[in-house]
């Protein structure tokens, strides 16, 4: 069994929210953007294109980073059942739900992009980035297997683990099926954001010279892999280097908007829900023969922000509704989940 780290102040915790915040606005812009010059707005080249690419390096790292981290503030306590059908309840409805209805709706939706052609194989072949709910569980199932009999209660057996992790993500193996070439590709990054709560590293990020010591070698790499990602499956020594490197300089970094802040609360609900809004703003703006690449962007992004915090407020109210959409228990609709996925 693992005890939980210290006890983790107010401002840490608005912290945590904040990245959480960032990190849906980087997943947000992607999807308005689009993931290729094929979707989204179509963008083909340019500042716009090379950025949306580049920031592959961060996106789904720092999710899956800071779900490391807030579960090492929760982790597992000994209650198996209770552990696992928490993660059930959080990740697979949701996944089950929120995830079919957004590919019926994509089956109706004329012209639209990676539509499920074989419904046999729905979810056992992920759908869109609904993906990262599959990986993440197969993460906690892991996660829960090794806290369980306390393979990294020490520094040296979370080494170990996290050396093979890094080499199994080097390998190049896995499946998009189930999402388990998913769960290879984010592990190391849970596992880092997991080290930092687990053993208490708080304050050594906060230290100026650790920030420079972090973001340094990130640039060097950064410049040395050159943007945007030359390889789409992101799995090399130096892109798992950055990635790490930018989520720890990022947790060290002292920022605190209110707003982001904010948003991170609901940051789950925003990885949910916001291809519905980004998908519907785009749509009524073509349709109003409005194509501004500008305005696209800002409306986009607002609407693929704001709109899932409504859901979010509503949903929260009404039992069923916080269940089958959100994952929340049906005793508390309206409580967060610590272990939530920090979108993805």
């Amino acid at each position: 069994m693992t005890s939980a780290p210290g006890p983790v102040g107010a401002r840490t915790r608005q912290h945590i929210d904040n990245l959480r915040g960032l990190a849906c606005l980087l997943l947000v812009l992607y999807h308005v953007v689009g993931d290729d010059p094929r979707t989204g707005l179509t963008v083909a080249n340019g500042p716009i294109r090379l950025l949306n690419d580049s920031l592959a390096y961060l996106r789904m790292p720092l999710f899956t980073f800071l779900s490391g981290l807030v579960y090492g503030m929760r982790p597992f306590s000994g209650d198996s059942r209770r552990f696992l059908m928490g993660k059930v309840r959080r990740l697979m409805i949701p996944l089950l739900v929120v995830g079919t209805l957004f590919a019926l709706l994509q089956a109706i939706t004329p012209n639209a992009h990676d539509v499920v052609r074989d419904w046999s194989k729905l979810h056992l072949n992920p759908v869109a980035h609904y993906w990262y709910l599959e990986s993440l569980m197969w993460i906690f199932l892991l996660i829960w297997a090794l806290d369980k009999h306390q393979f990294m209660d020490s520094a040296r057996g979370f080494t170990a683990v996290w050396v093979t992790a890094a080499a199994v993500y080097l390998s190049n193996w896995g499946t998009h099926w189930l999402g388990l070439g998913g769960e290879i590709y984010l592990f190391p990054y849970f596992l880092a954001g997991l080290a930092v709560a687990r053993f208490e590293l708080w304050q050594v990020l906060a230290r100026p010279w650790v920030l420079v010591a972090l973001i340094v070698p990130a640039v060097a790499i950064a410049w040395a892999l050159g943007a945007p990602v030359p390889d789409m499956d992101r799995r090399t020594a130096g892109v798992l280097a950055l990635g790490v490197l930018l989520c720890v300089w990022l947790l060290g970094l002292p920022f605190n908007l209110h707003w982001l802040t904010r948003v991170g609360k609901r940051s789950y609900t925003v990885f949910l829900f916001h291809v519905f809004f980004t998908a519907a703003t785009r749509i009524a703006l073509h349709r109003l023969d409005i194509n501004n690449l500008g305005v696209h962007m800002a409306l986009g992004l607002a609407a693929g922000i704001l709109g899932p915090m409504v859901v979010d407020a509503v949903a929260s109210q009404y039992r069923w509704p916080a269940l089958l959409l959100l994952g929340k228990t049906l005793h508390r609709p309206a409580a967060p989940h610590p272990a939530a996925p920090s979108p993805p």
